[in-house]
């Protein structure tokens, strides 16, 4: 995709596409963008290039940390991370202080007896599945990389949940209406027109398949919403779909992960 260069603020607007731009400027490109709809289709394409070009990047697998950090910040369950046993460390120490005396042999012999009689008794290690992945979306308004407009993520019945984080003011003559779209399908659909300051879902029905790297995106509309069907008015707030994922671990019996899978729980 490319633009042809038919405008002056062309490449403003690709700078405020990616967040260059100062408040003046910026105040600048949202009064452009209000009053010139072409203004709004350069924007538009602005934004599909940069998504490409961050569409080729390998994806990620968050560290543990900022995995539970994100998890909290949606108010879902924190994952636990597993930490490394310390016995290996121990056991070393207890062969460097007995290696070749008739304590290291008798020490030996009474932990592979109670070895014995553990894998006897109890089943062998299960593999405990893990957690179901968390798709979410974090919604900006154009210019801001550290503070989110809106969290939206995806639930357990597929339903689009959306909770607002920052507090906007909207004129009583307009509207916020939000707009989704990906690569296979570029032109933007509508799923509505939303409270700017209320949390709100969209049923799976209305809200249809979404894949990883989706766009969503909230514009600031005339009262009931686009009279055209495709977003004319400033972009609000964007964000892109991602899935995080939680690799499994292996734990024994007597663990609580174990225990509640043996529990059906």
């Amino acid at each position: 995709m490319s633009i042809e260069r038919g405008s002056e603020h062309d490449f403003l607007i690709a700078e405020y596409t990616l967040g260059l731009l100062g408040a003046r400027e910026t105040a600048r490109v949202h009064t452009l963008l209000a009053d010139d709809s072409q203004a709004v289709v350069t924007a538009l394409k602005w934004e599909n290039i940069f998504l490409e070009l961050t569409d080729q990047l390998e994806p990620v697998d968050p560290a543990p940390h900022v995995l539970q950090r994100i998890q909290a910040m949606l108010g879902h369950e924190i994952t636990l991370i597993k930490r490394p046993s310390v016995w290996p460390k121990v056991l070393k120490k207890i062969w460097s202080l007995t290696l070749g005396g008739i304590w290291f042999w008798r020490l030996a012999s009474v932990v592979l007896a109670i070895v014995a009689v553990t894998y006897a008794l109890k089943p062998n290690l299960a593999v405990i599945n893990a957690p179901p992945p968390t798709w979410v979306a974090i919604l900006q308004a154009p210019g801001q990389t550290s503070t989110p407009g809106w969290v939206f993520t995806i639930d357990e019945h597929h339903d689009l949940t959306m909770e607002p984080k920052v507090h906007i003011d909207v004129p009583a003559n307009a509207s916020v209406q939000l707009w989704t779209h990906d690569k296979q399908t570029p032109q933007p659909r509508s799923l509505g027109v939303f409270k700017p300051n209320q949390a709100a879902r969209v049923p799976a029905a209305s809200l249809g398949t979404v894949v990883p790297g989706q766009i969503f995106e909230m514009t600031l509309e005339q009262a009931g919403g686009s009279p055209t069907g495709k977003p004319t008015g400033p972009i609000l707030f964007i964000g892109r779909m991602v899935v995080l994922h939680v690799k499994p671990w292996k734990t024994g019996p007597g663990d609580d992960a174990s225990d509640k899978q043996a529990n059906g729980q």
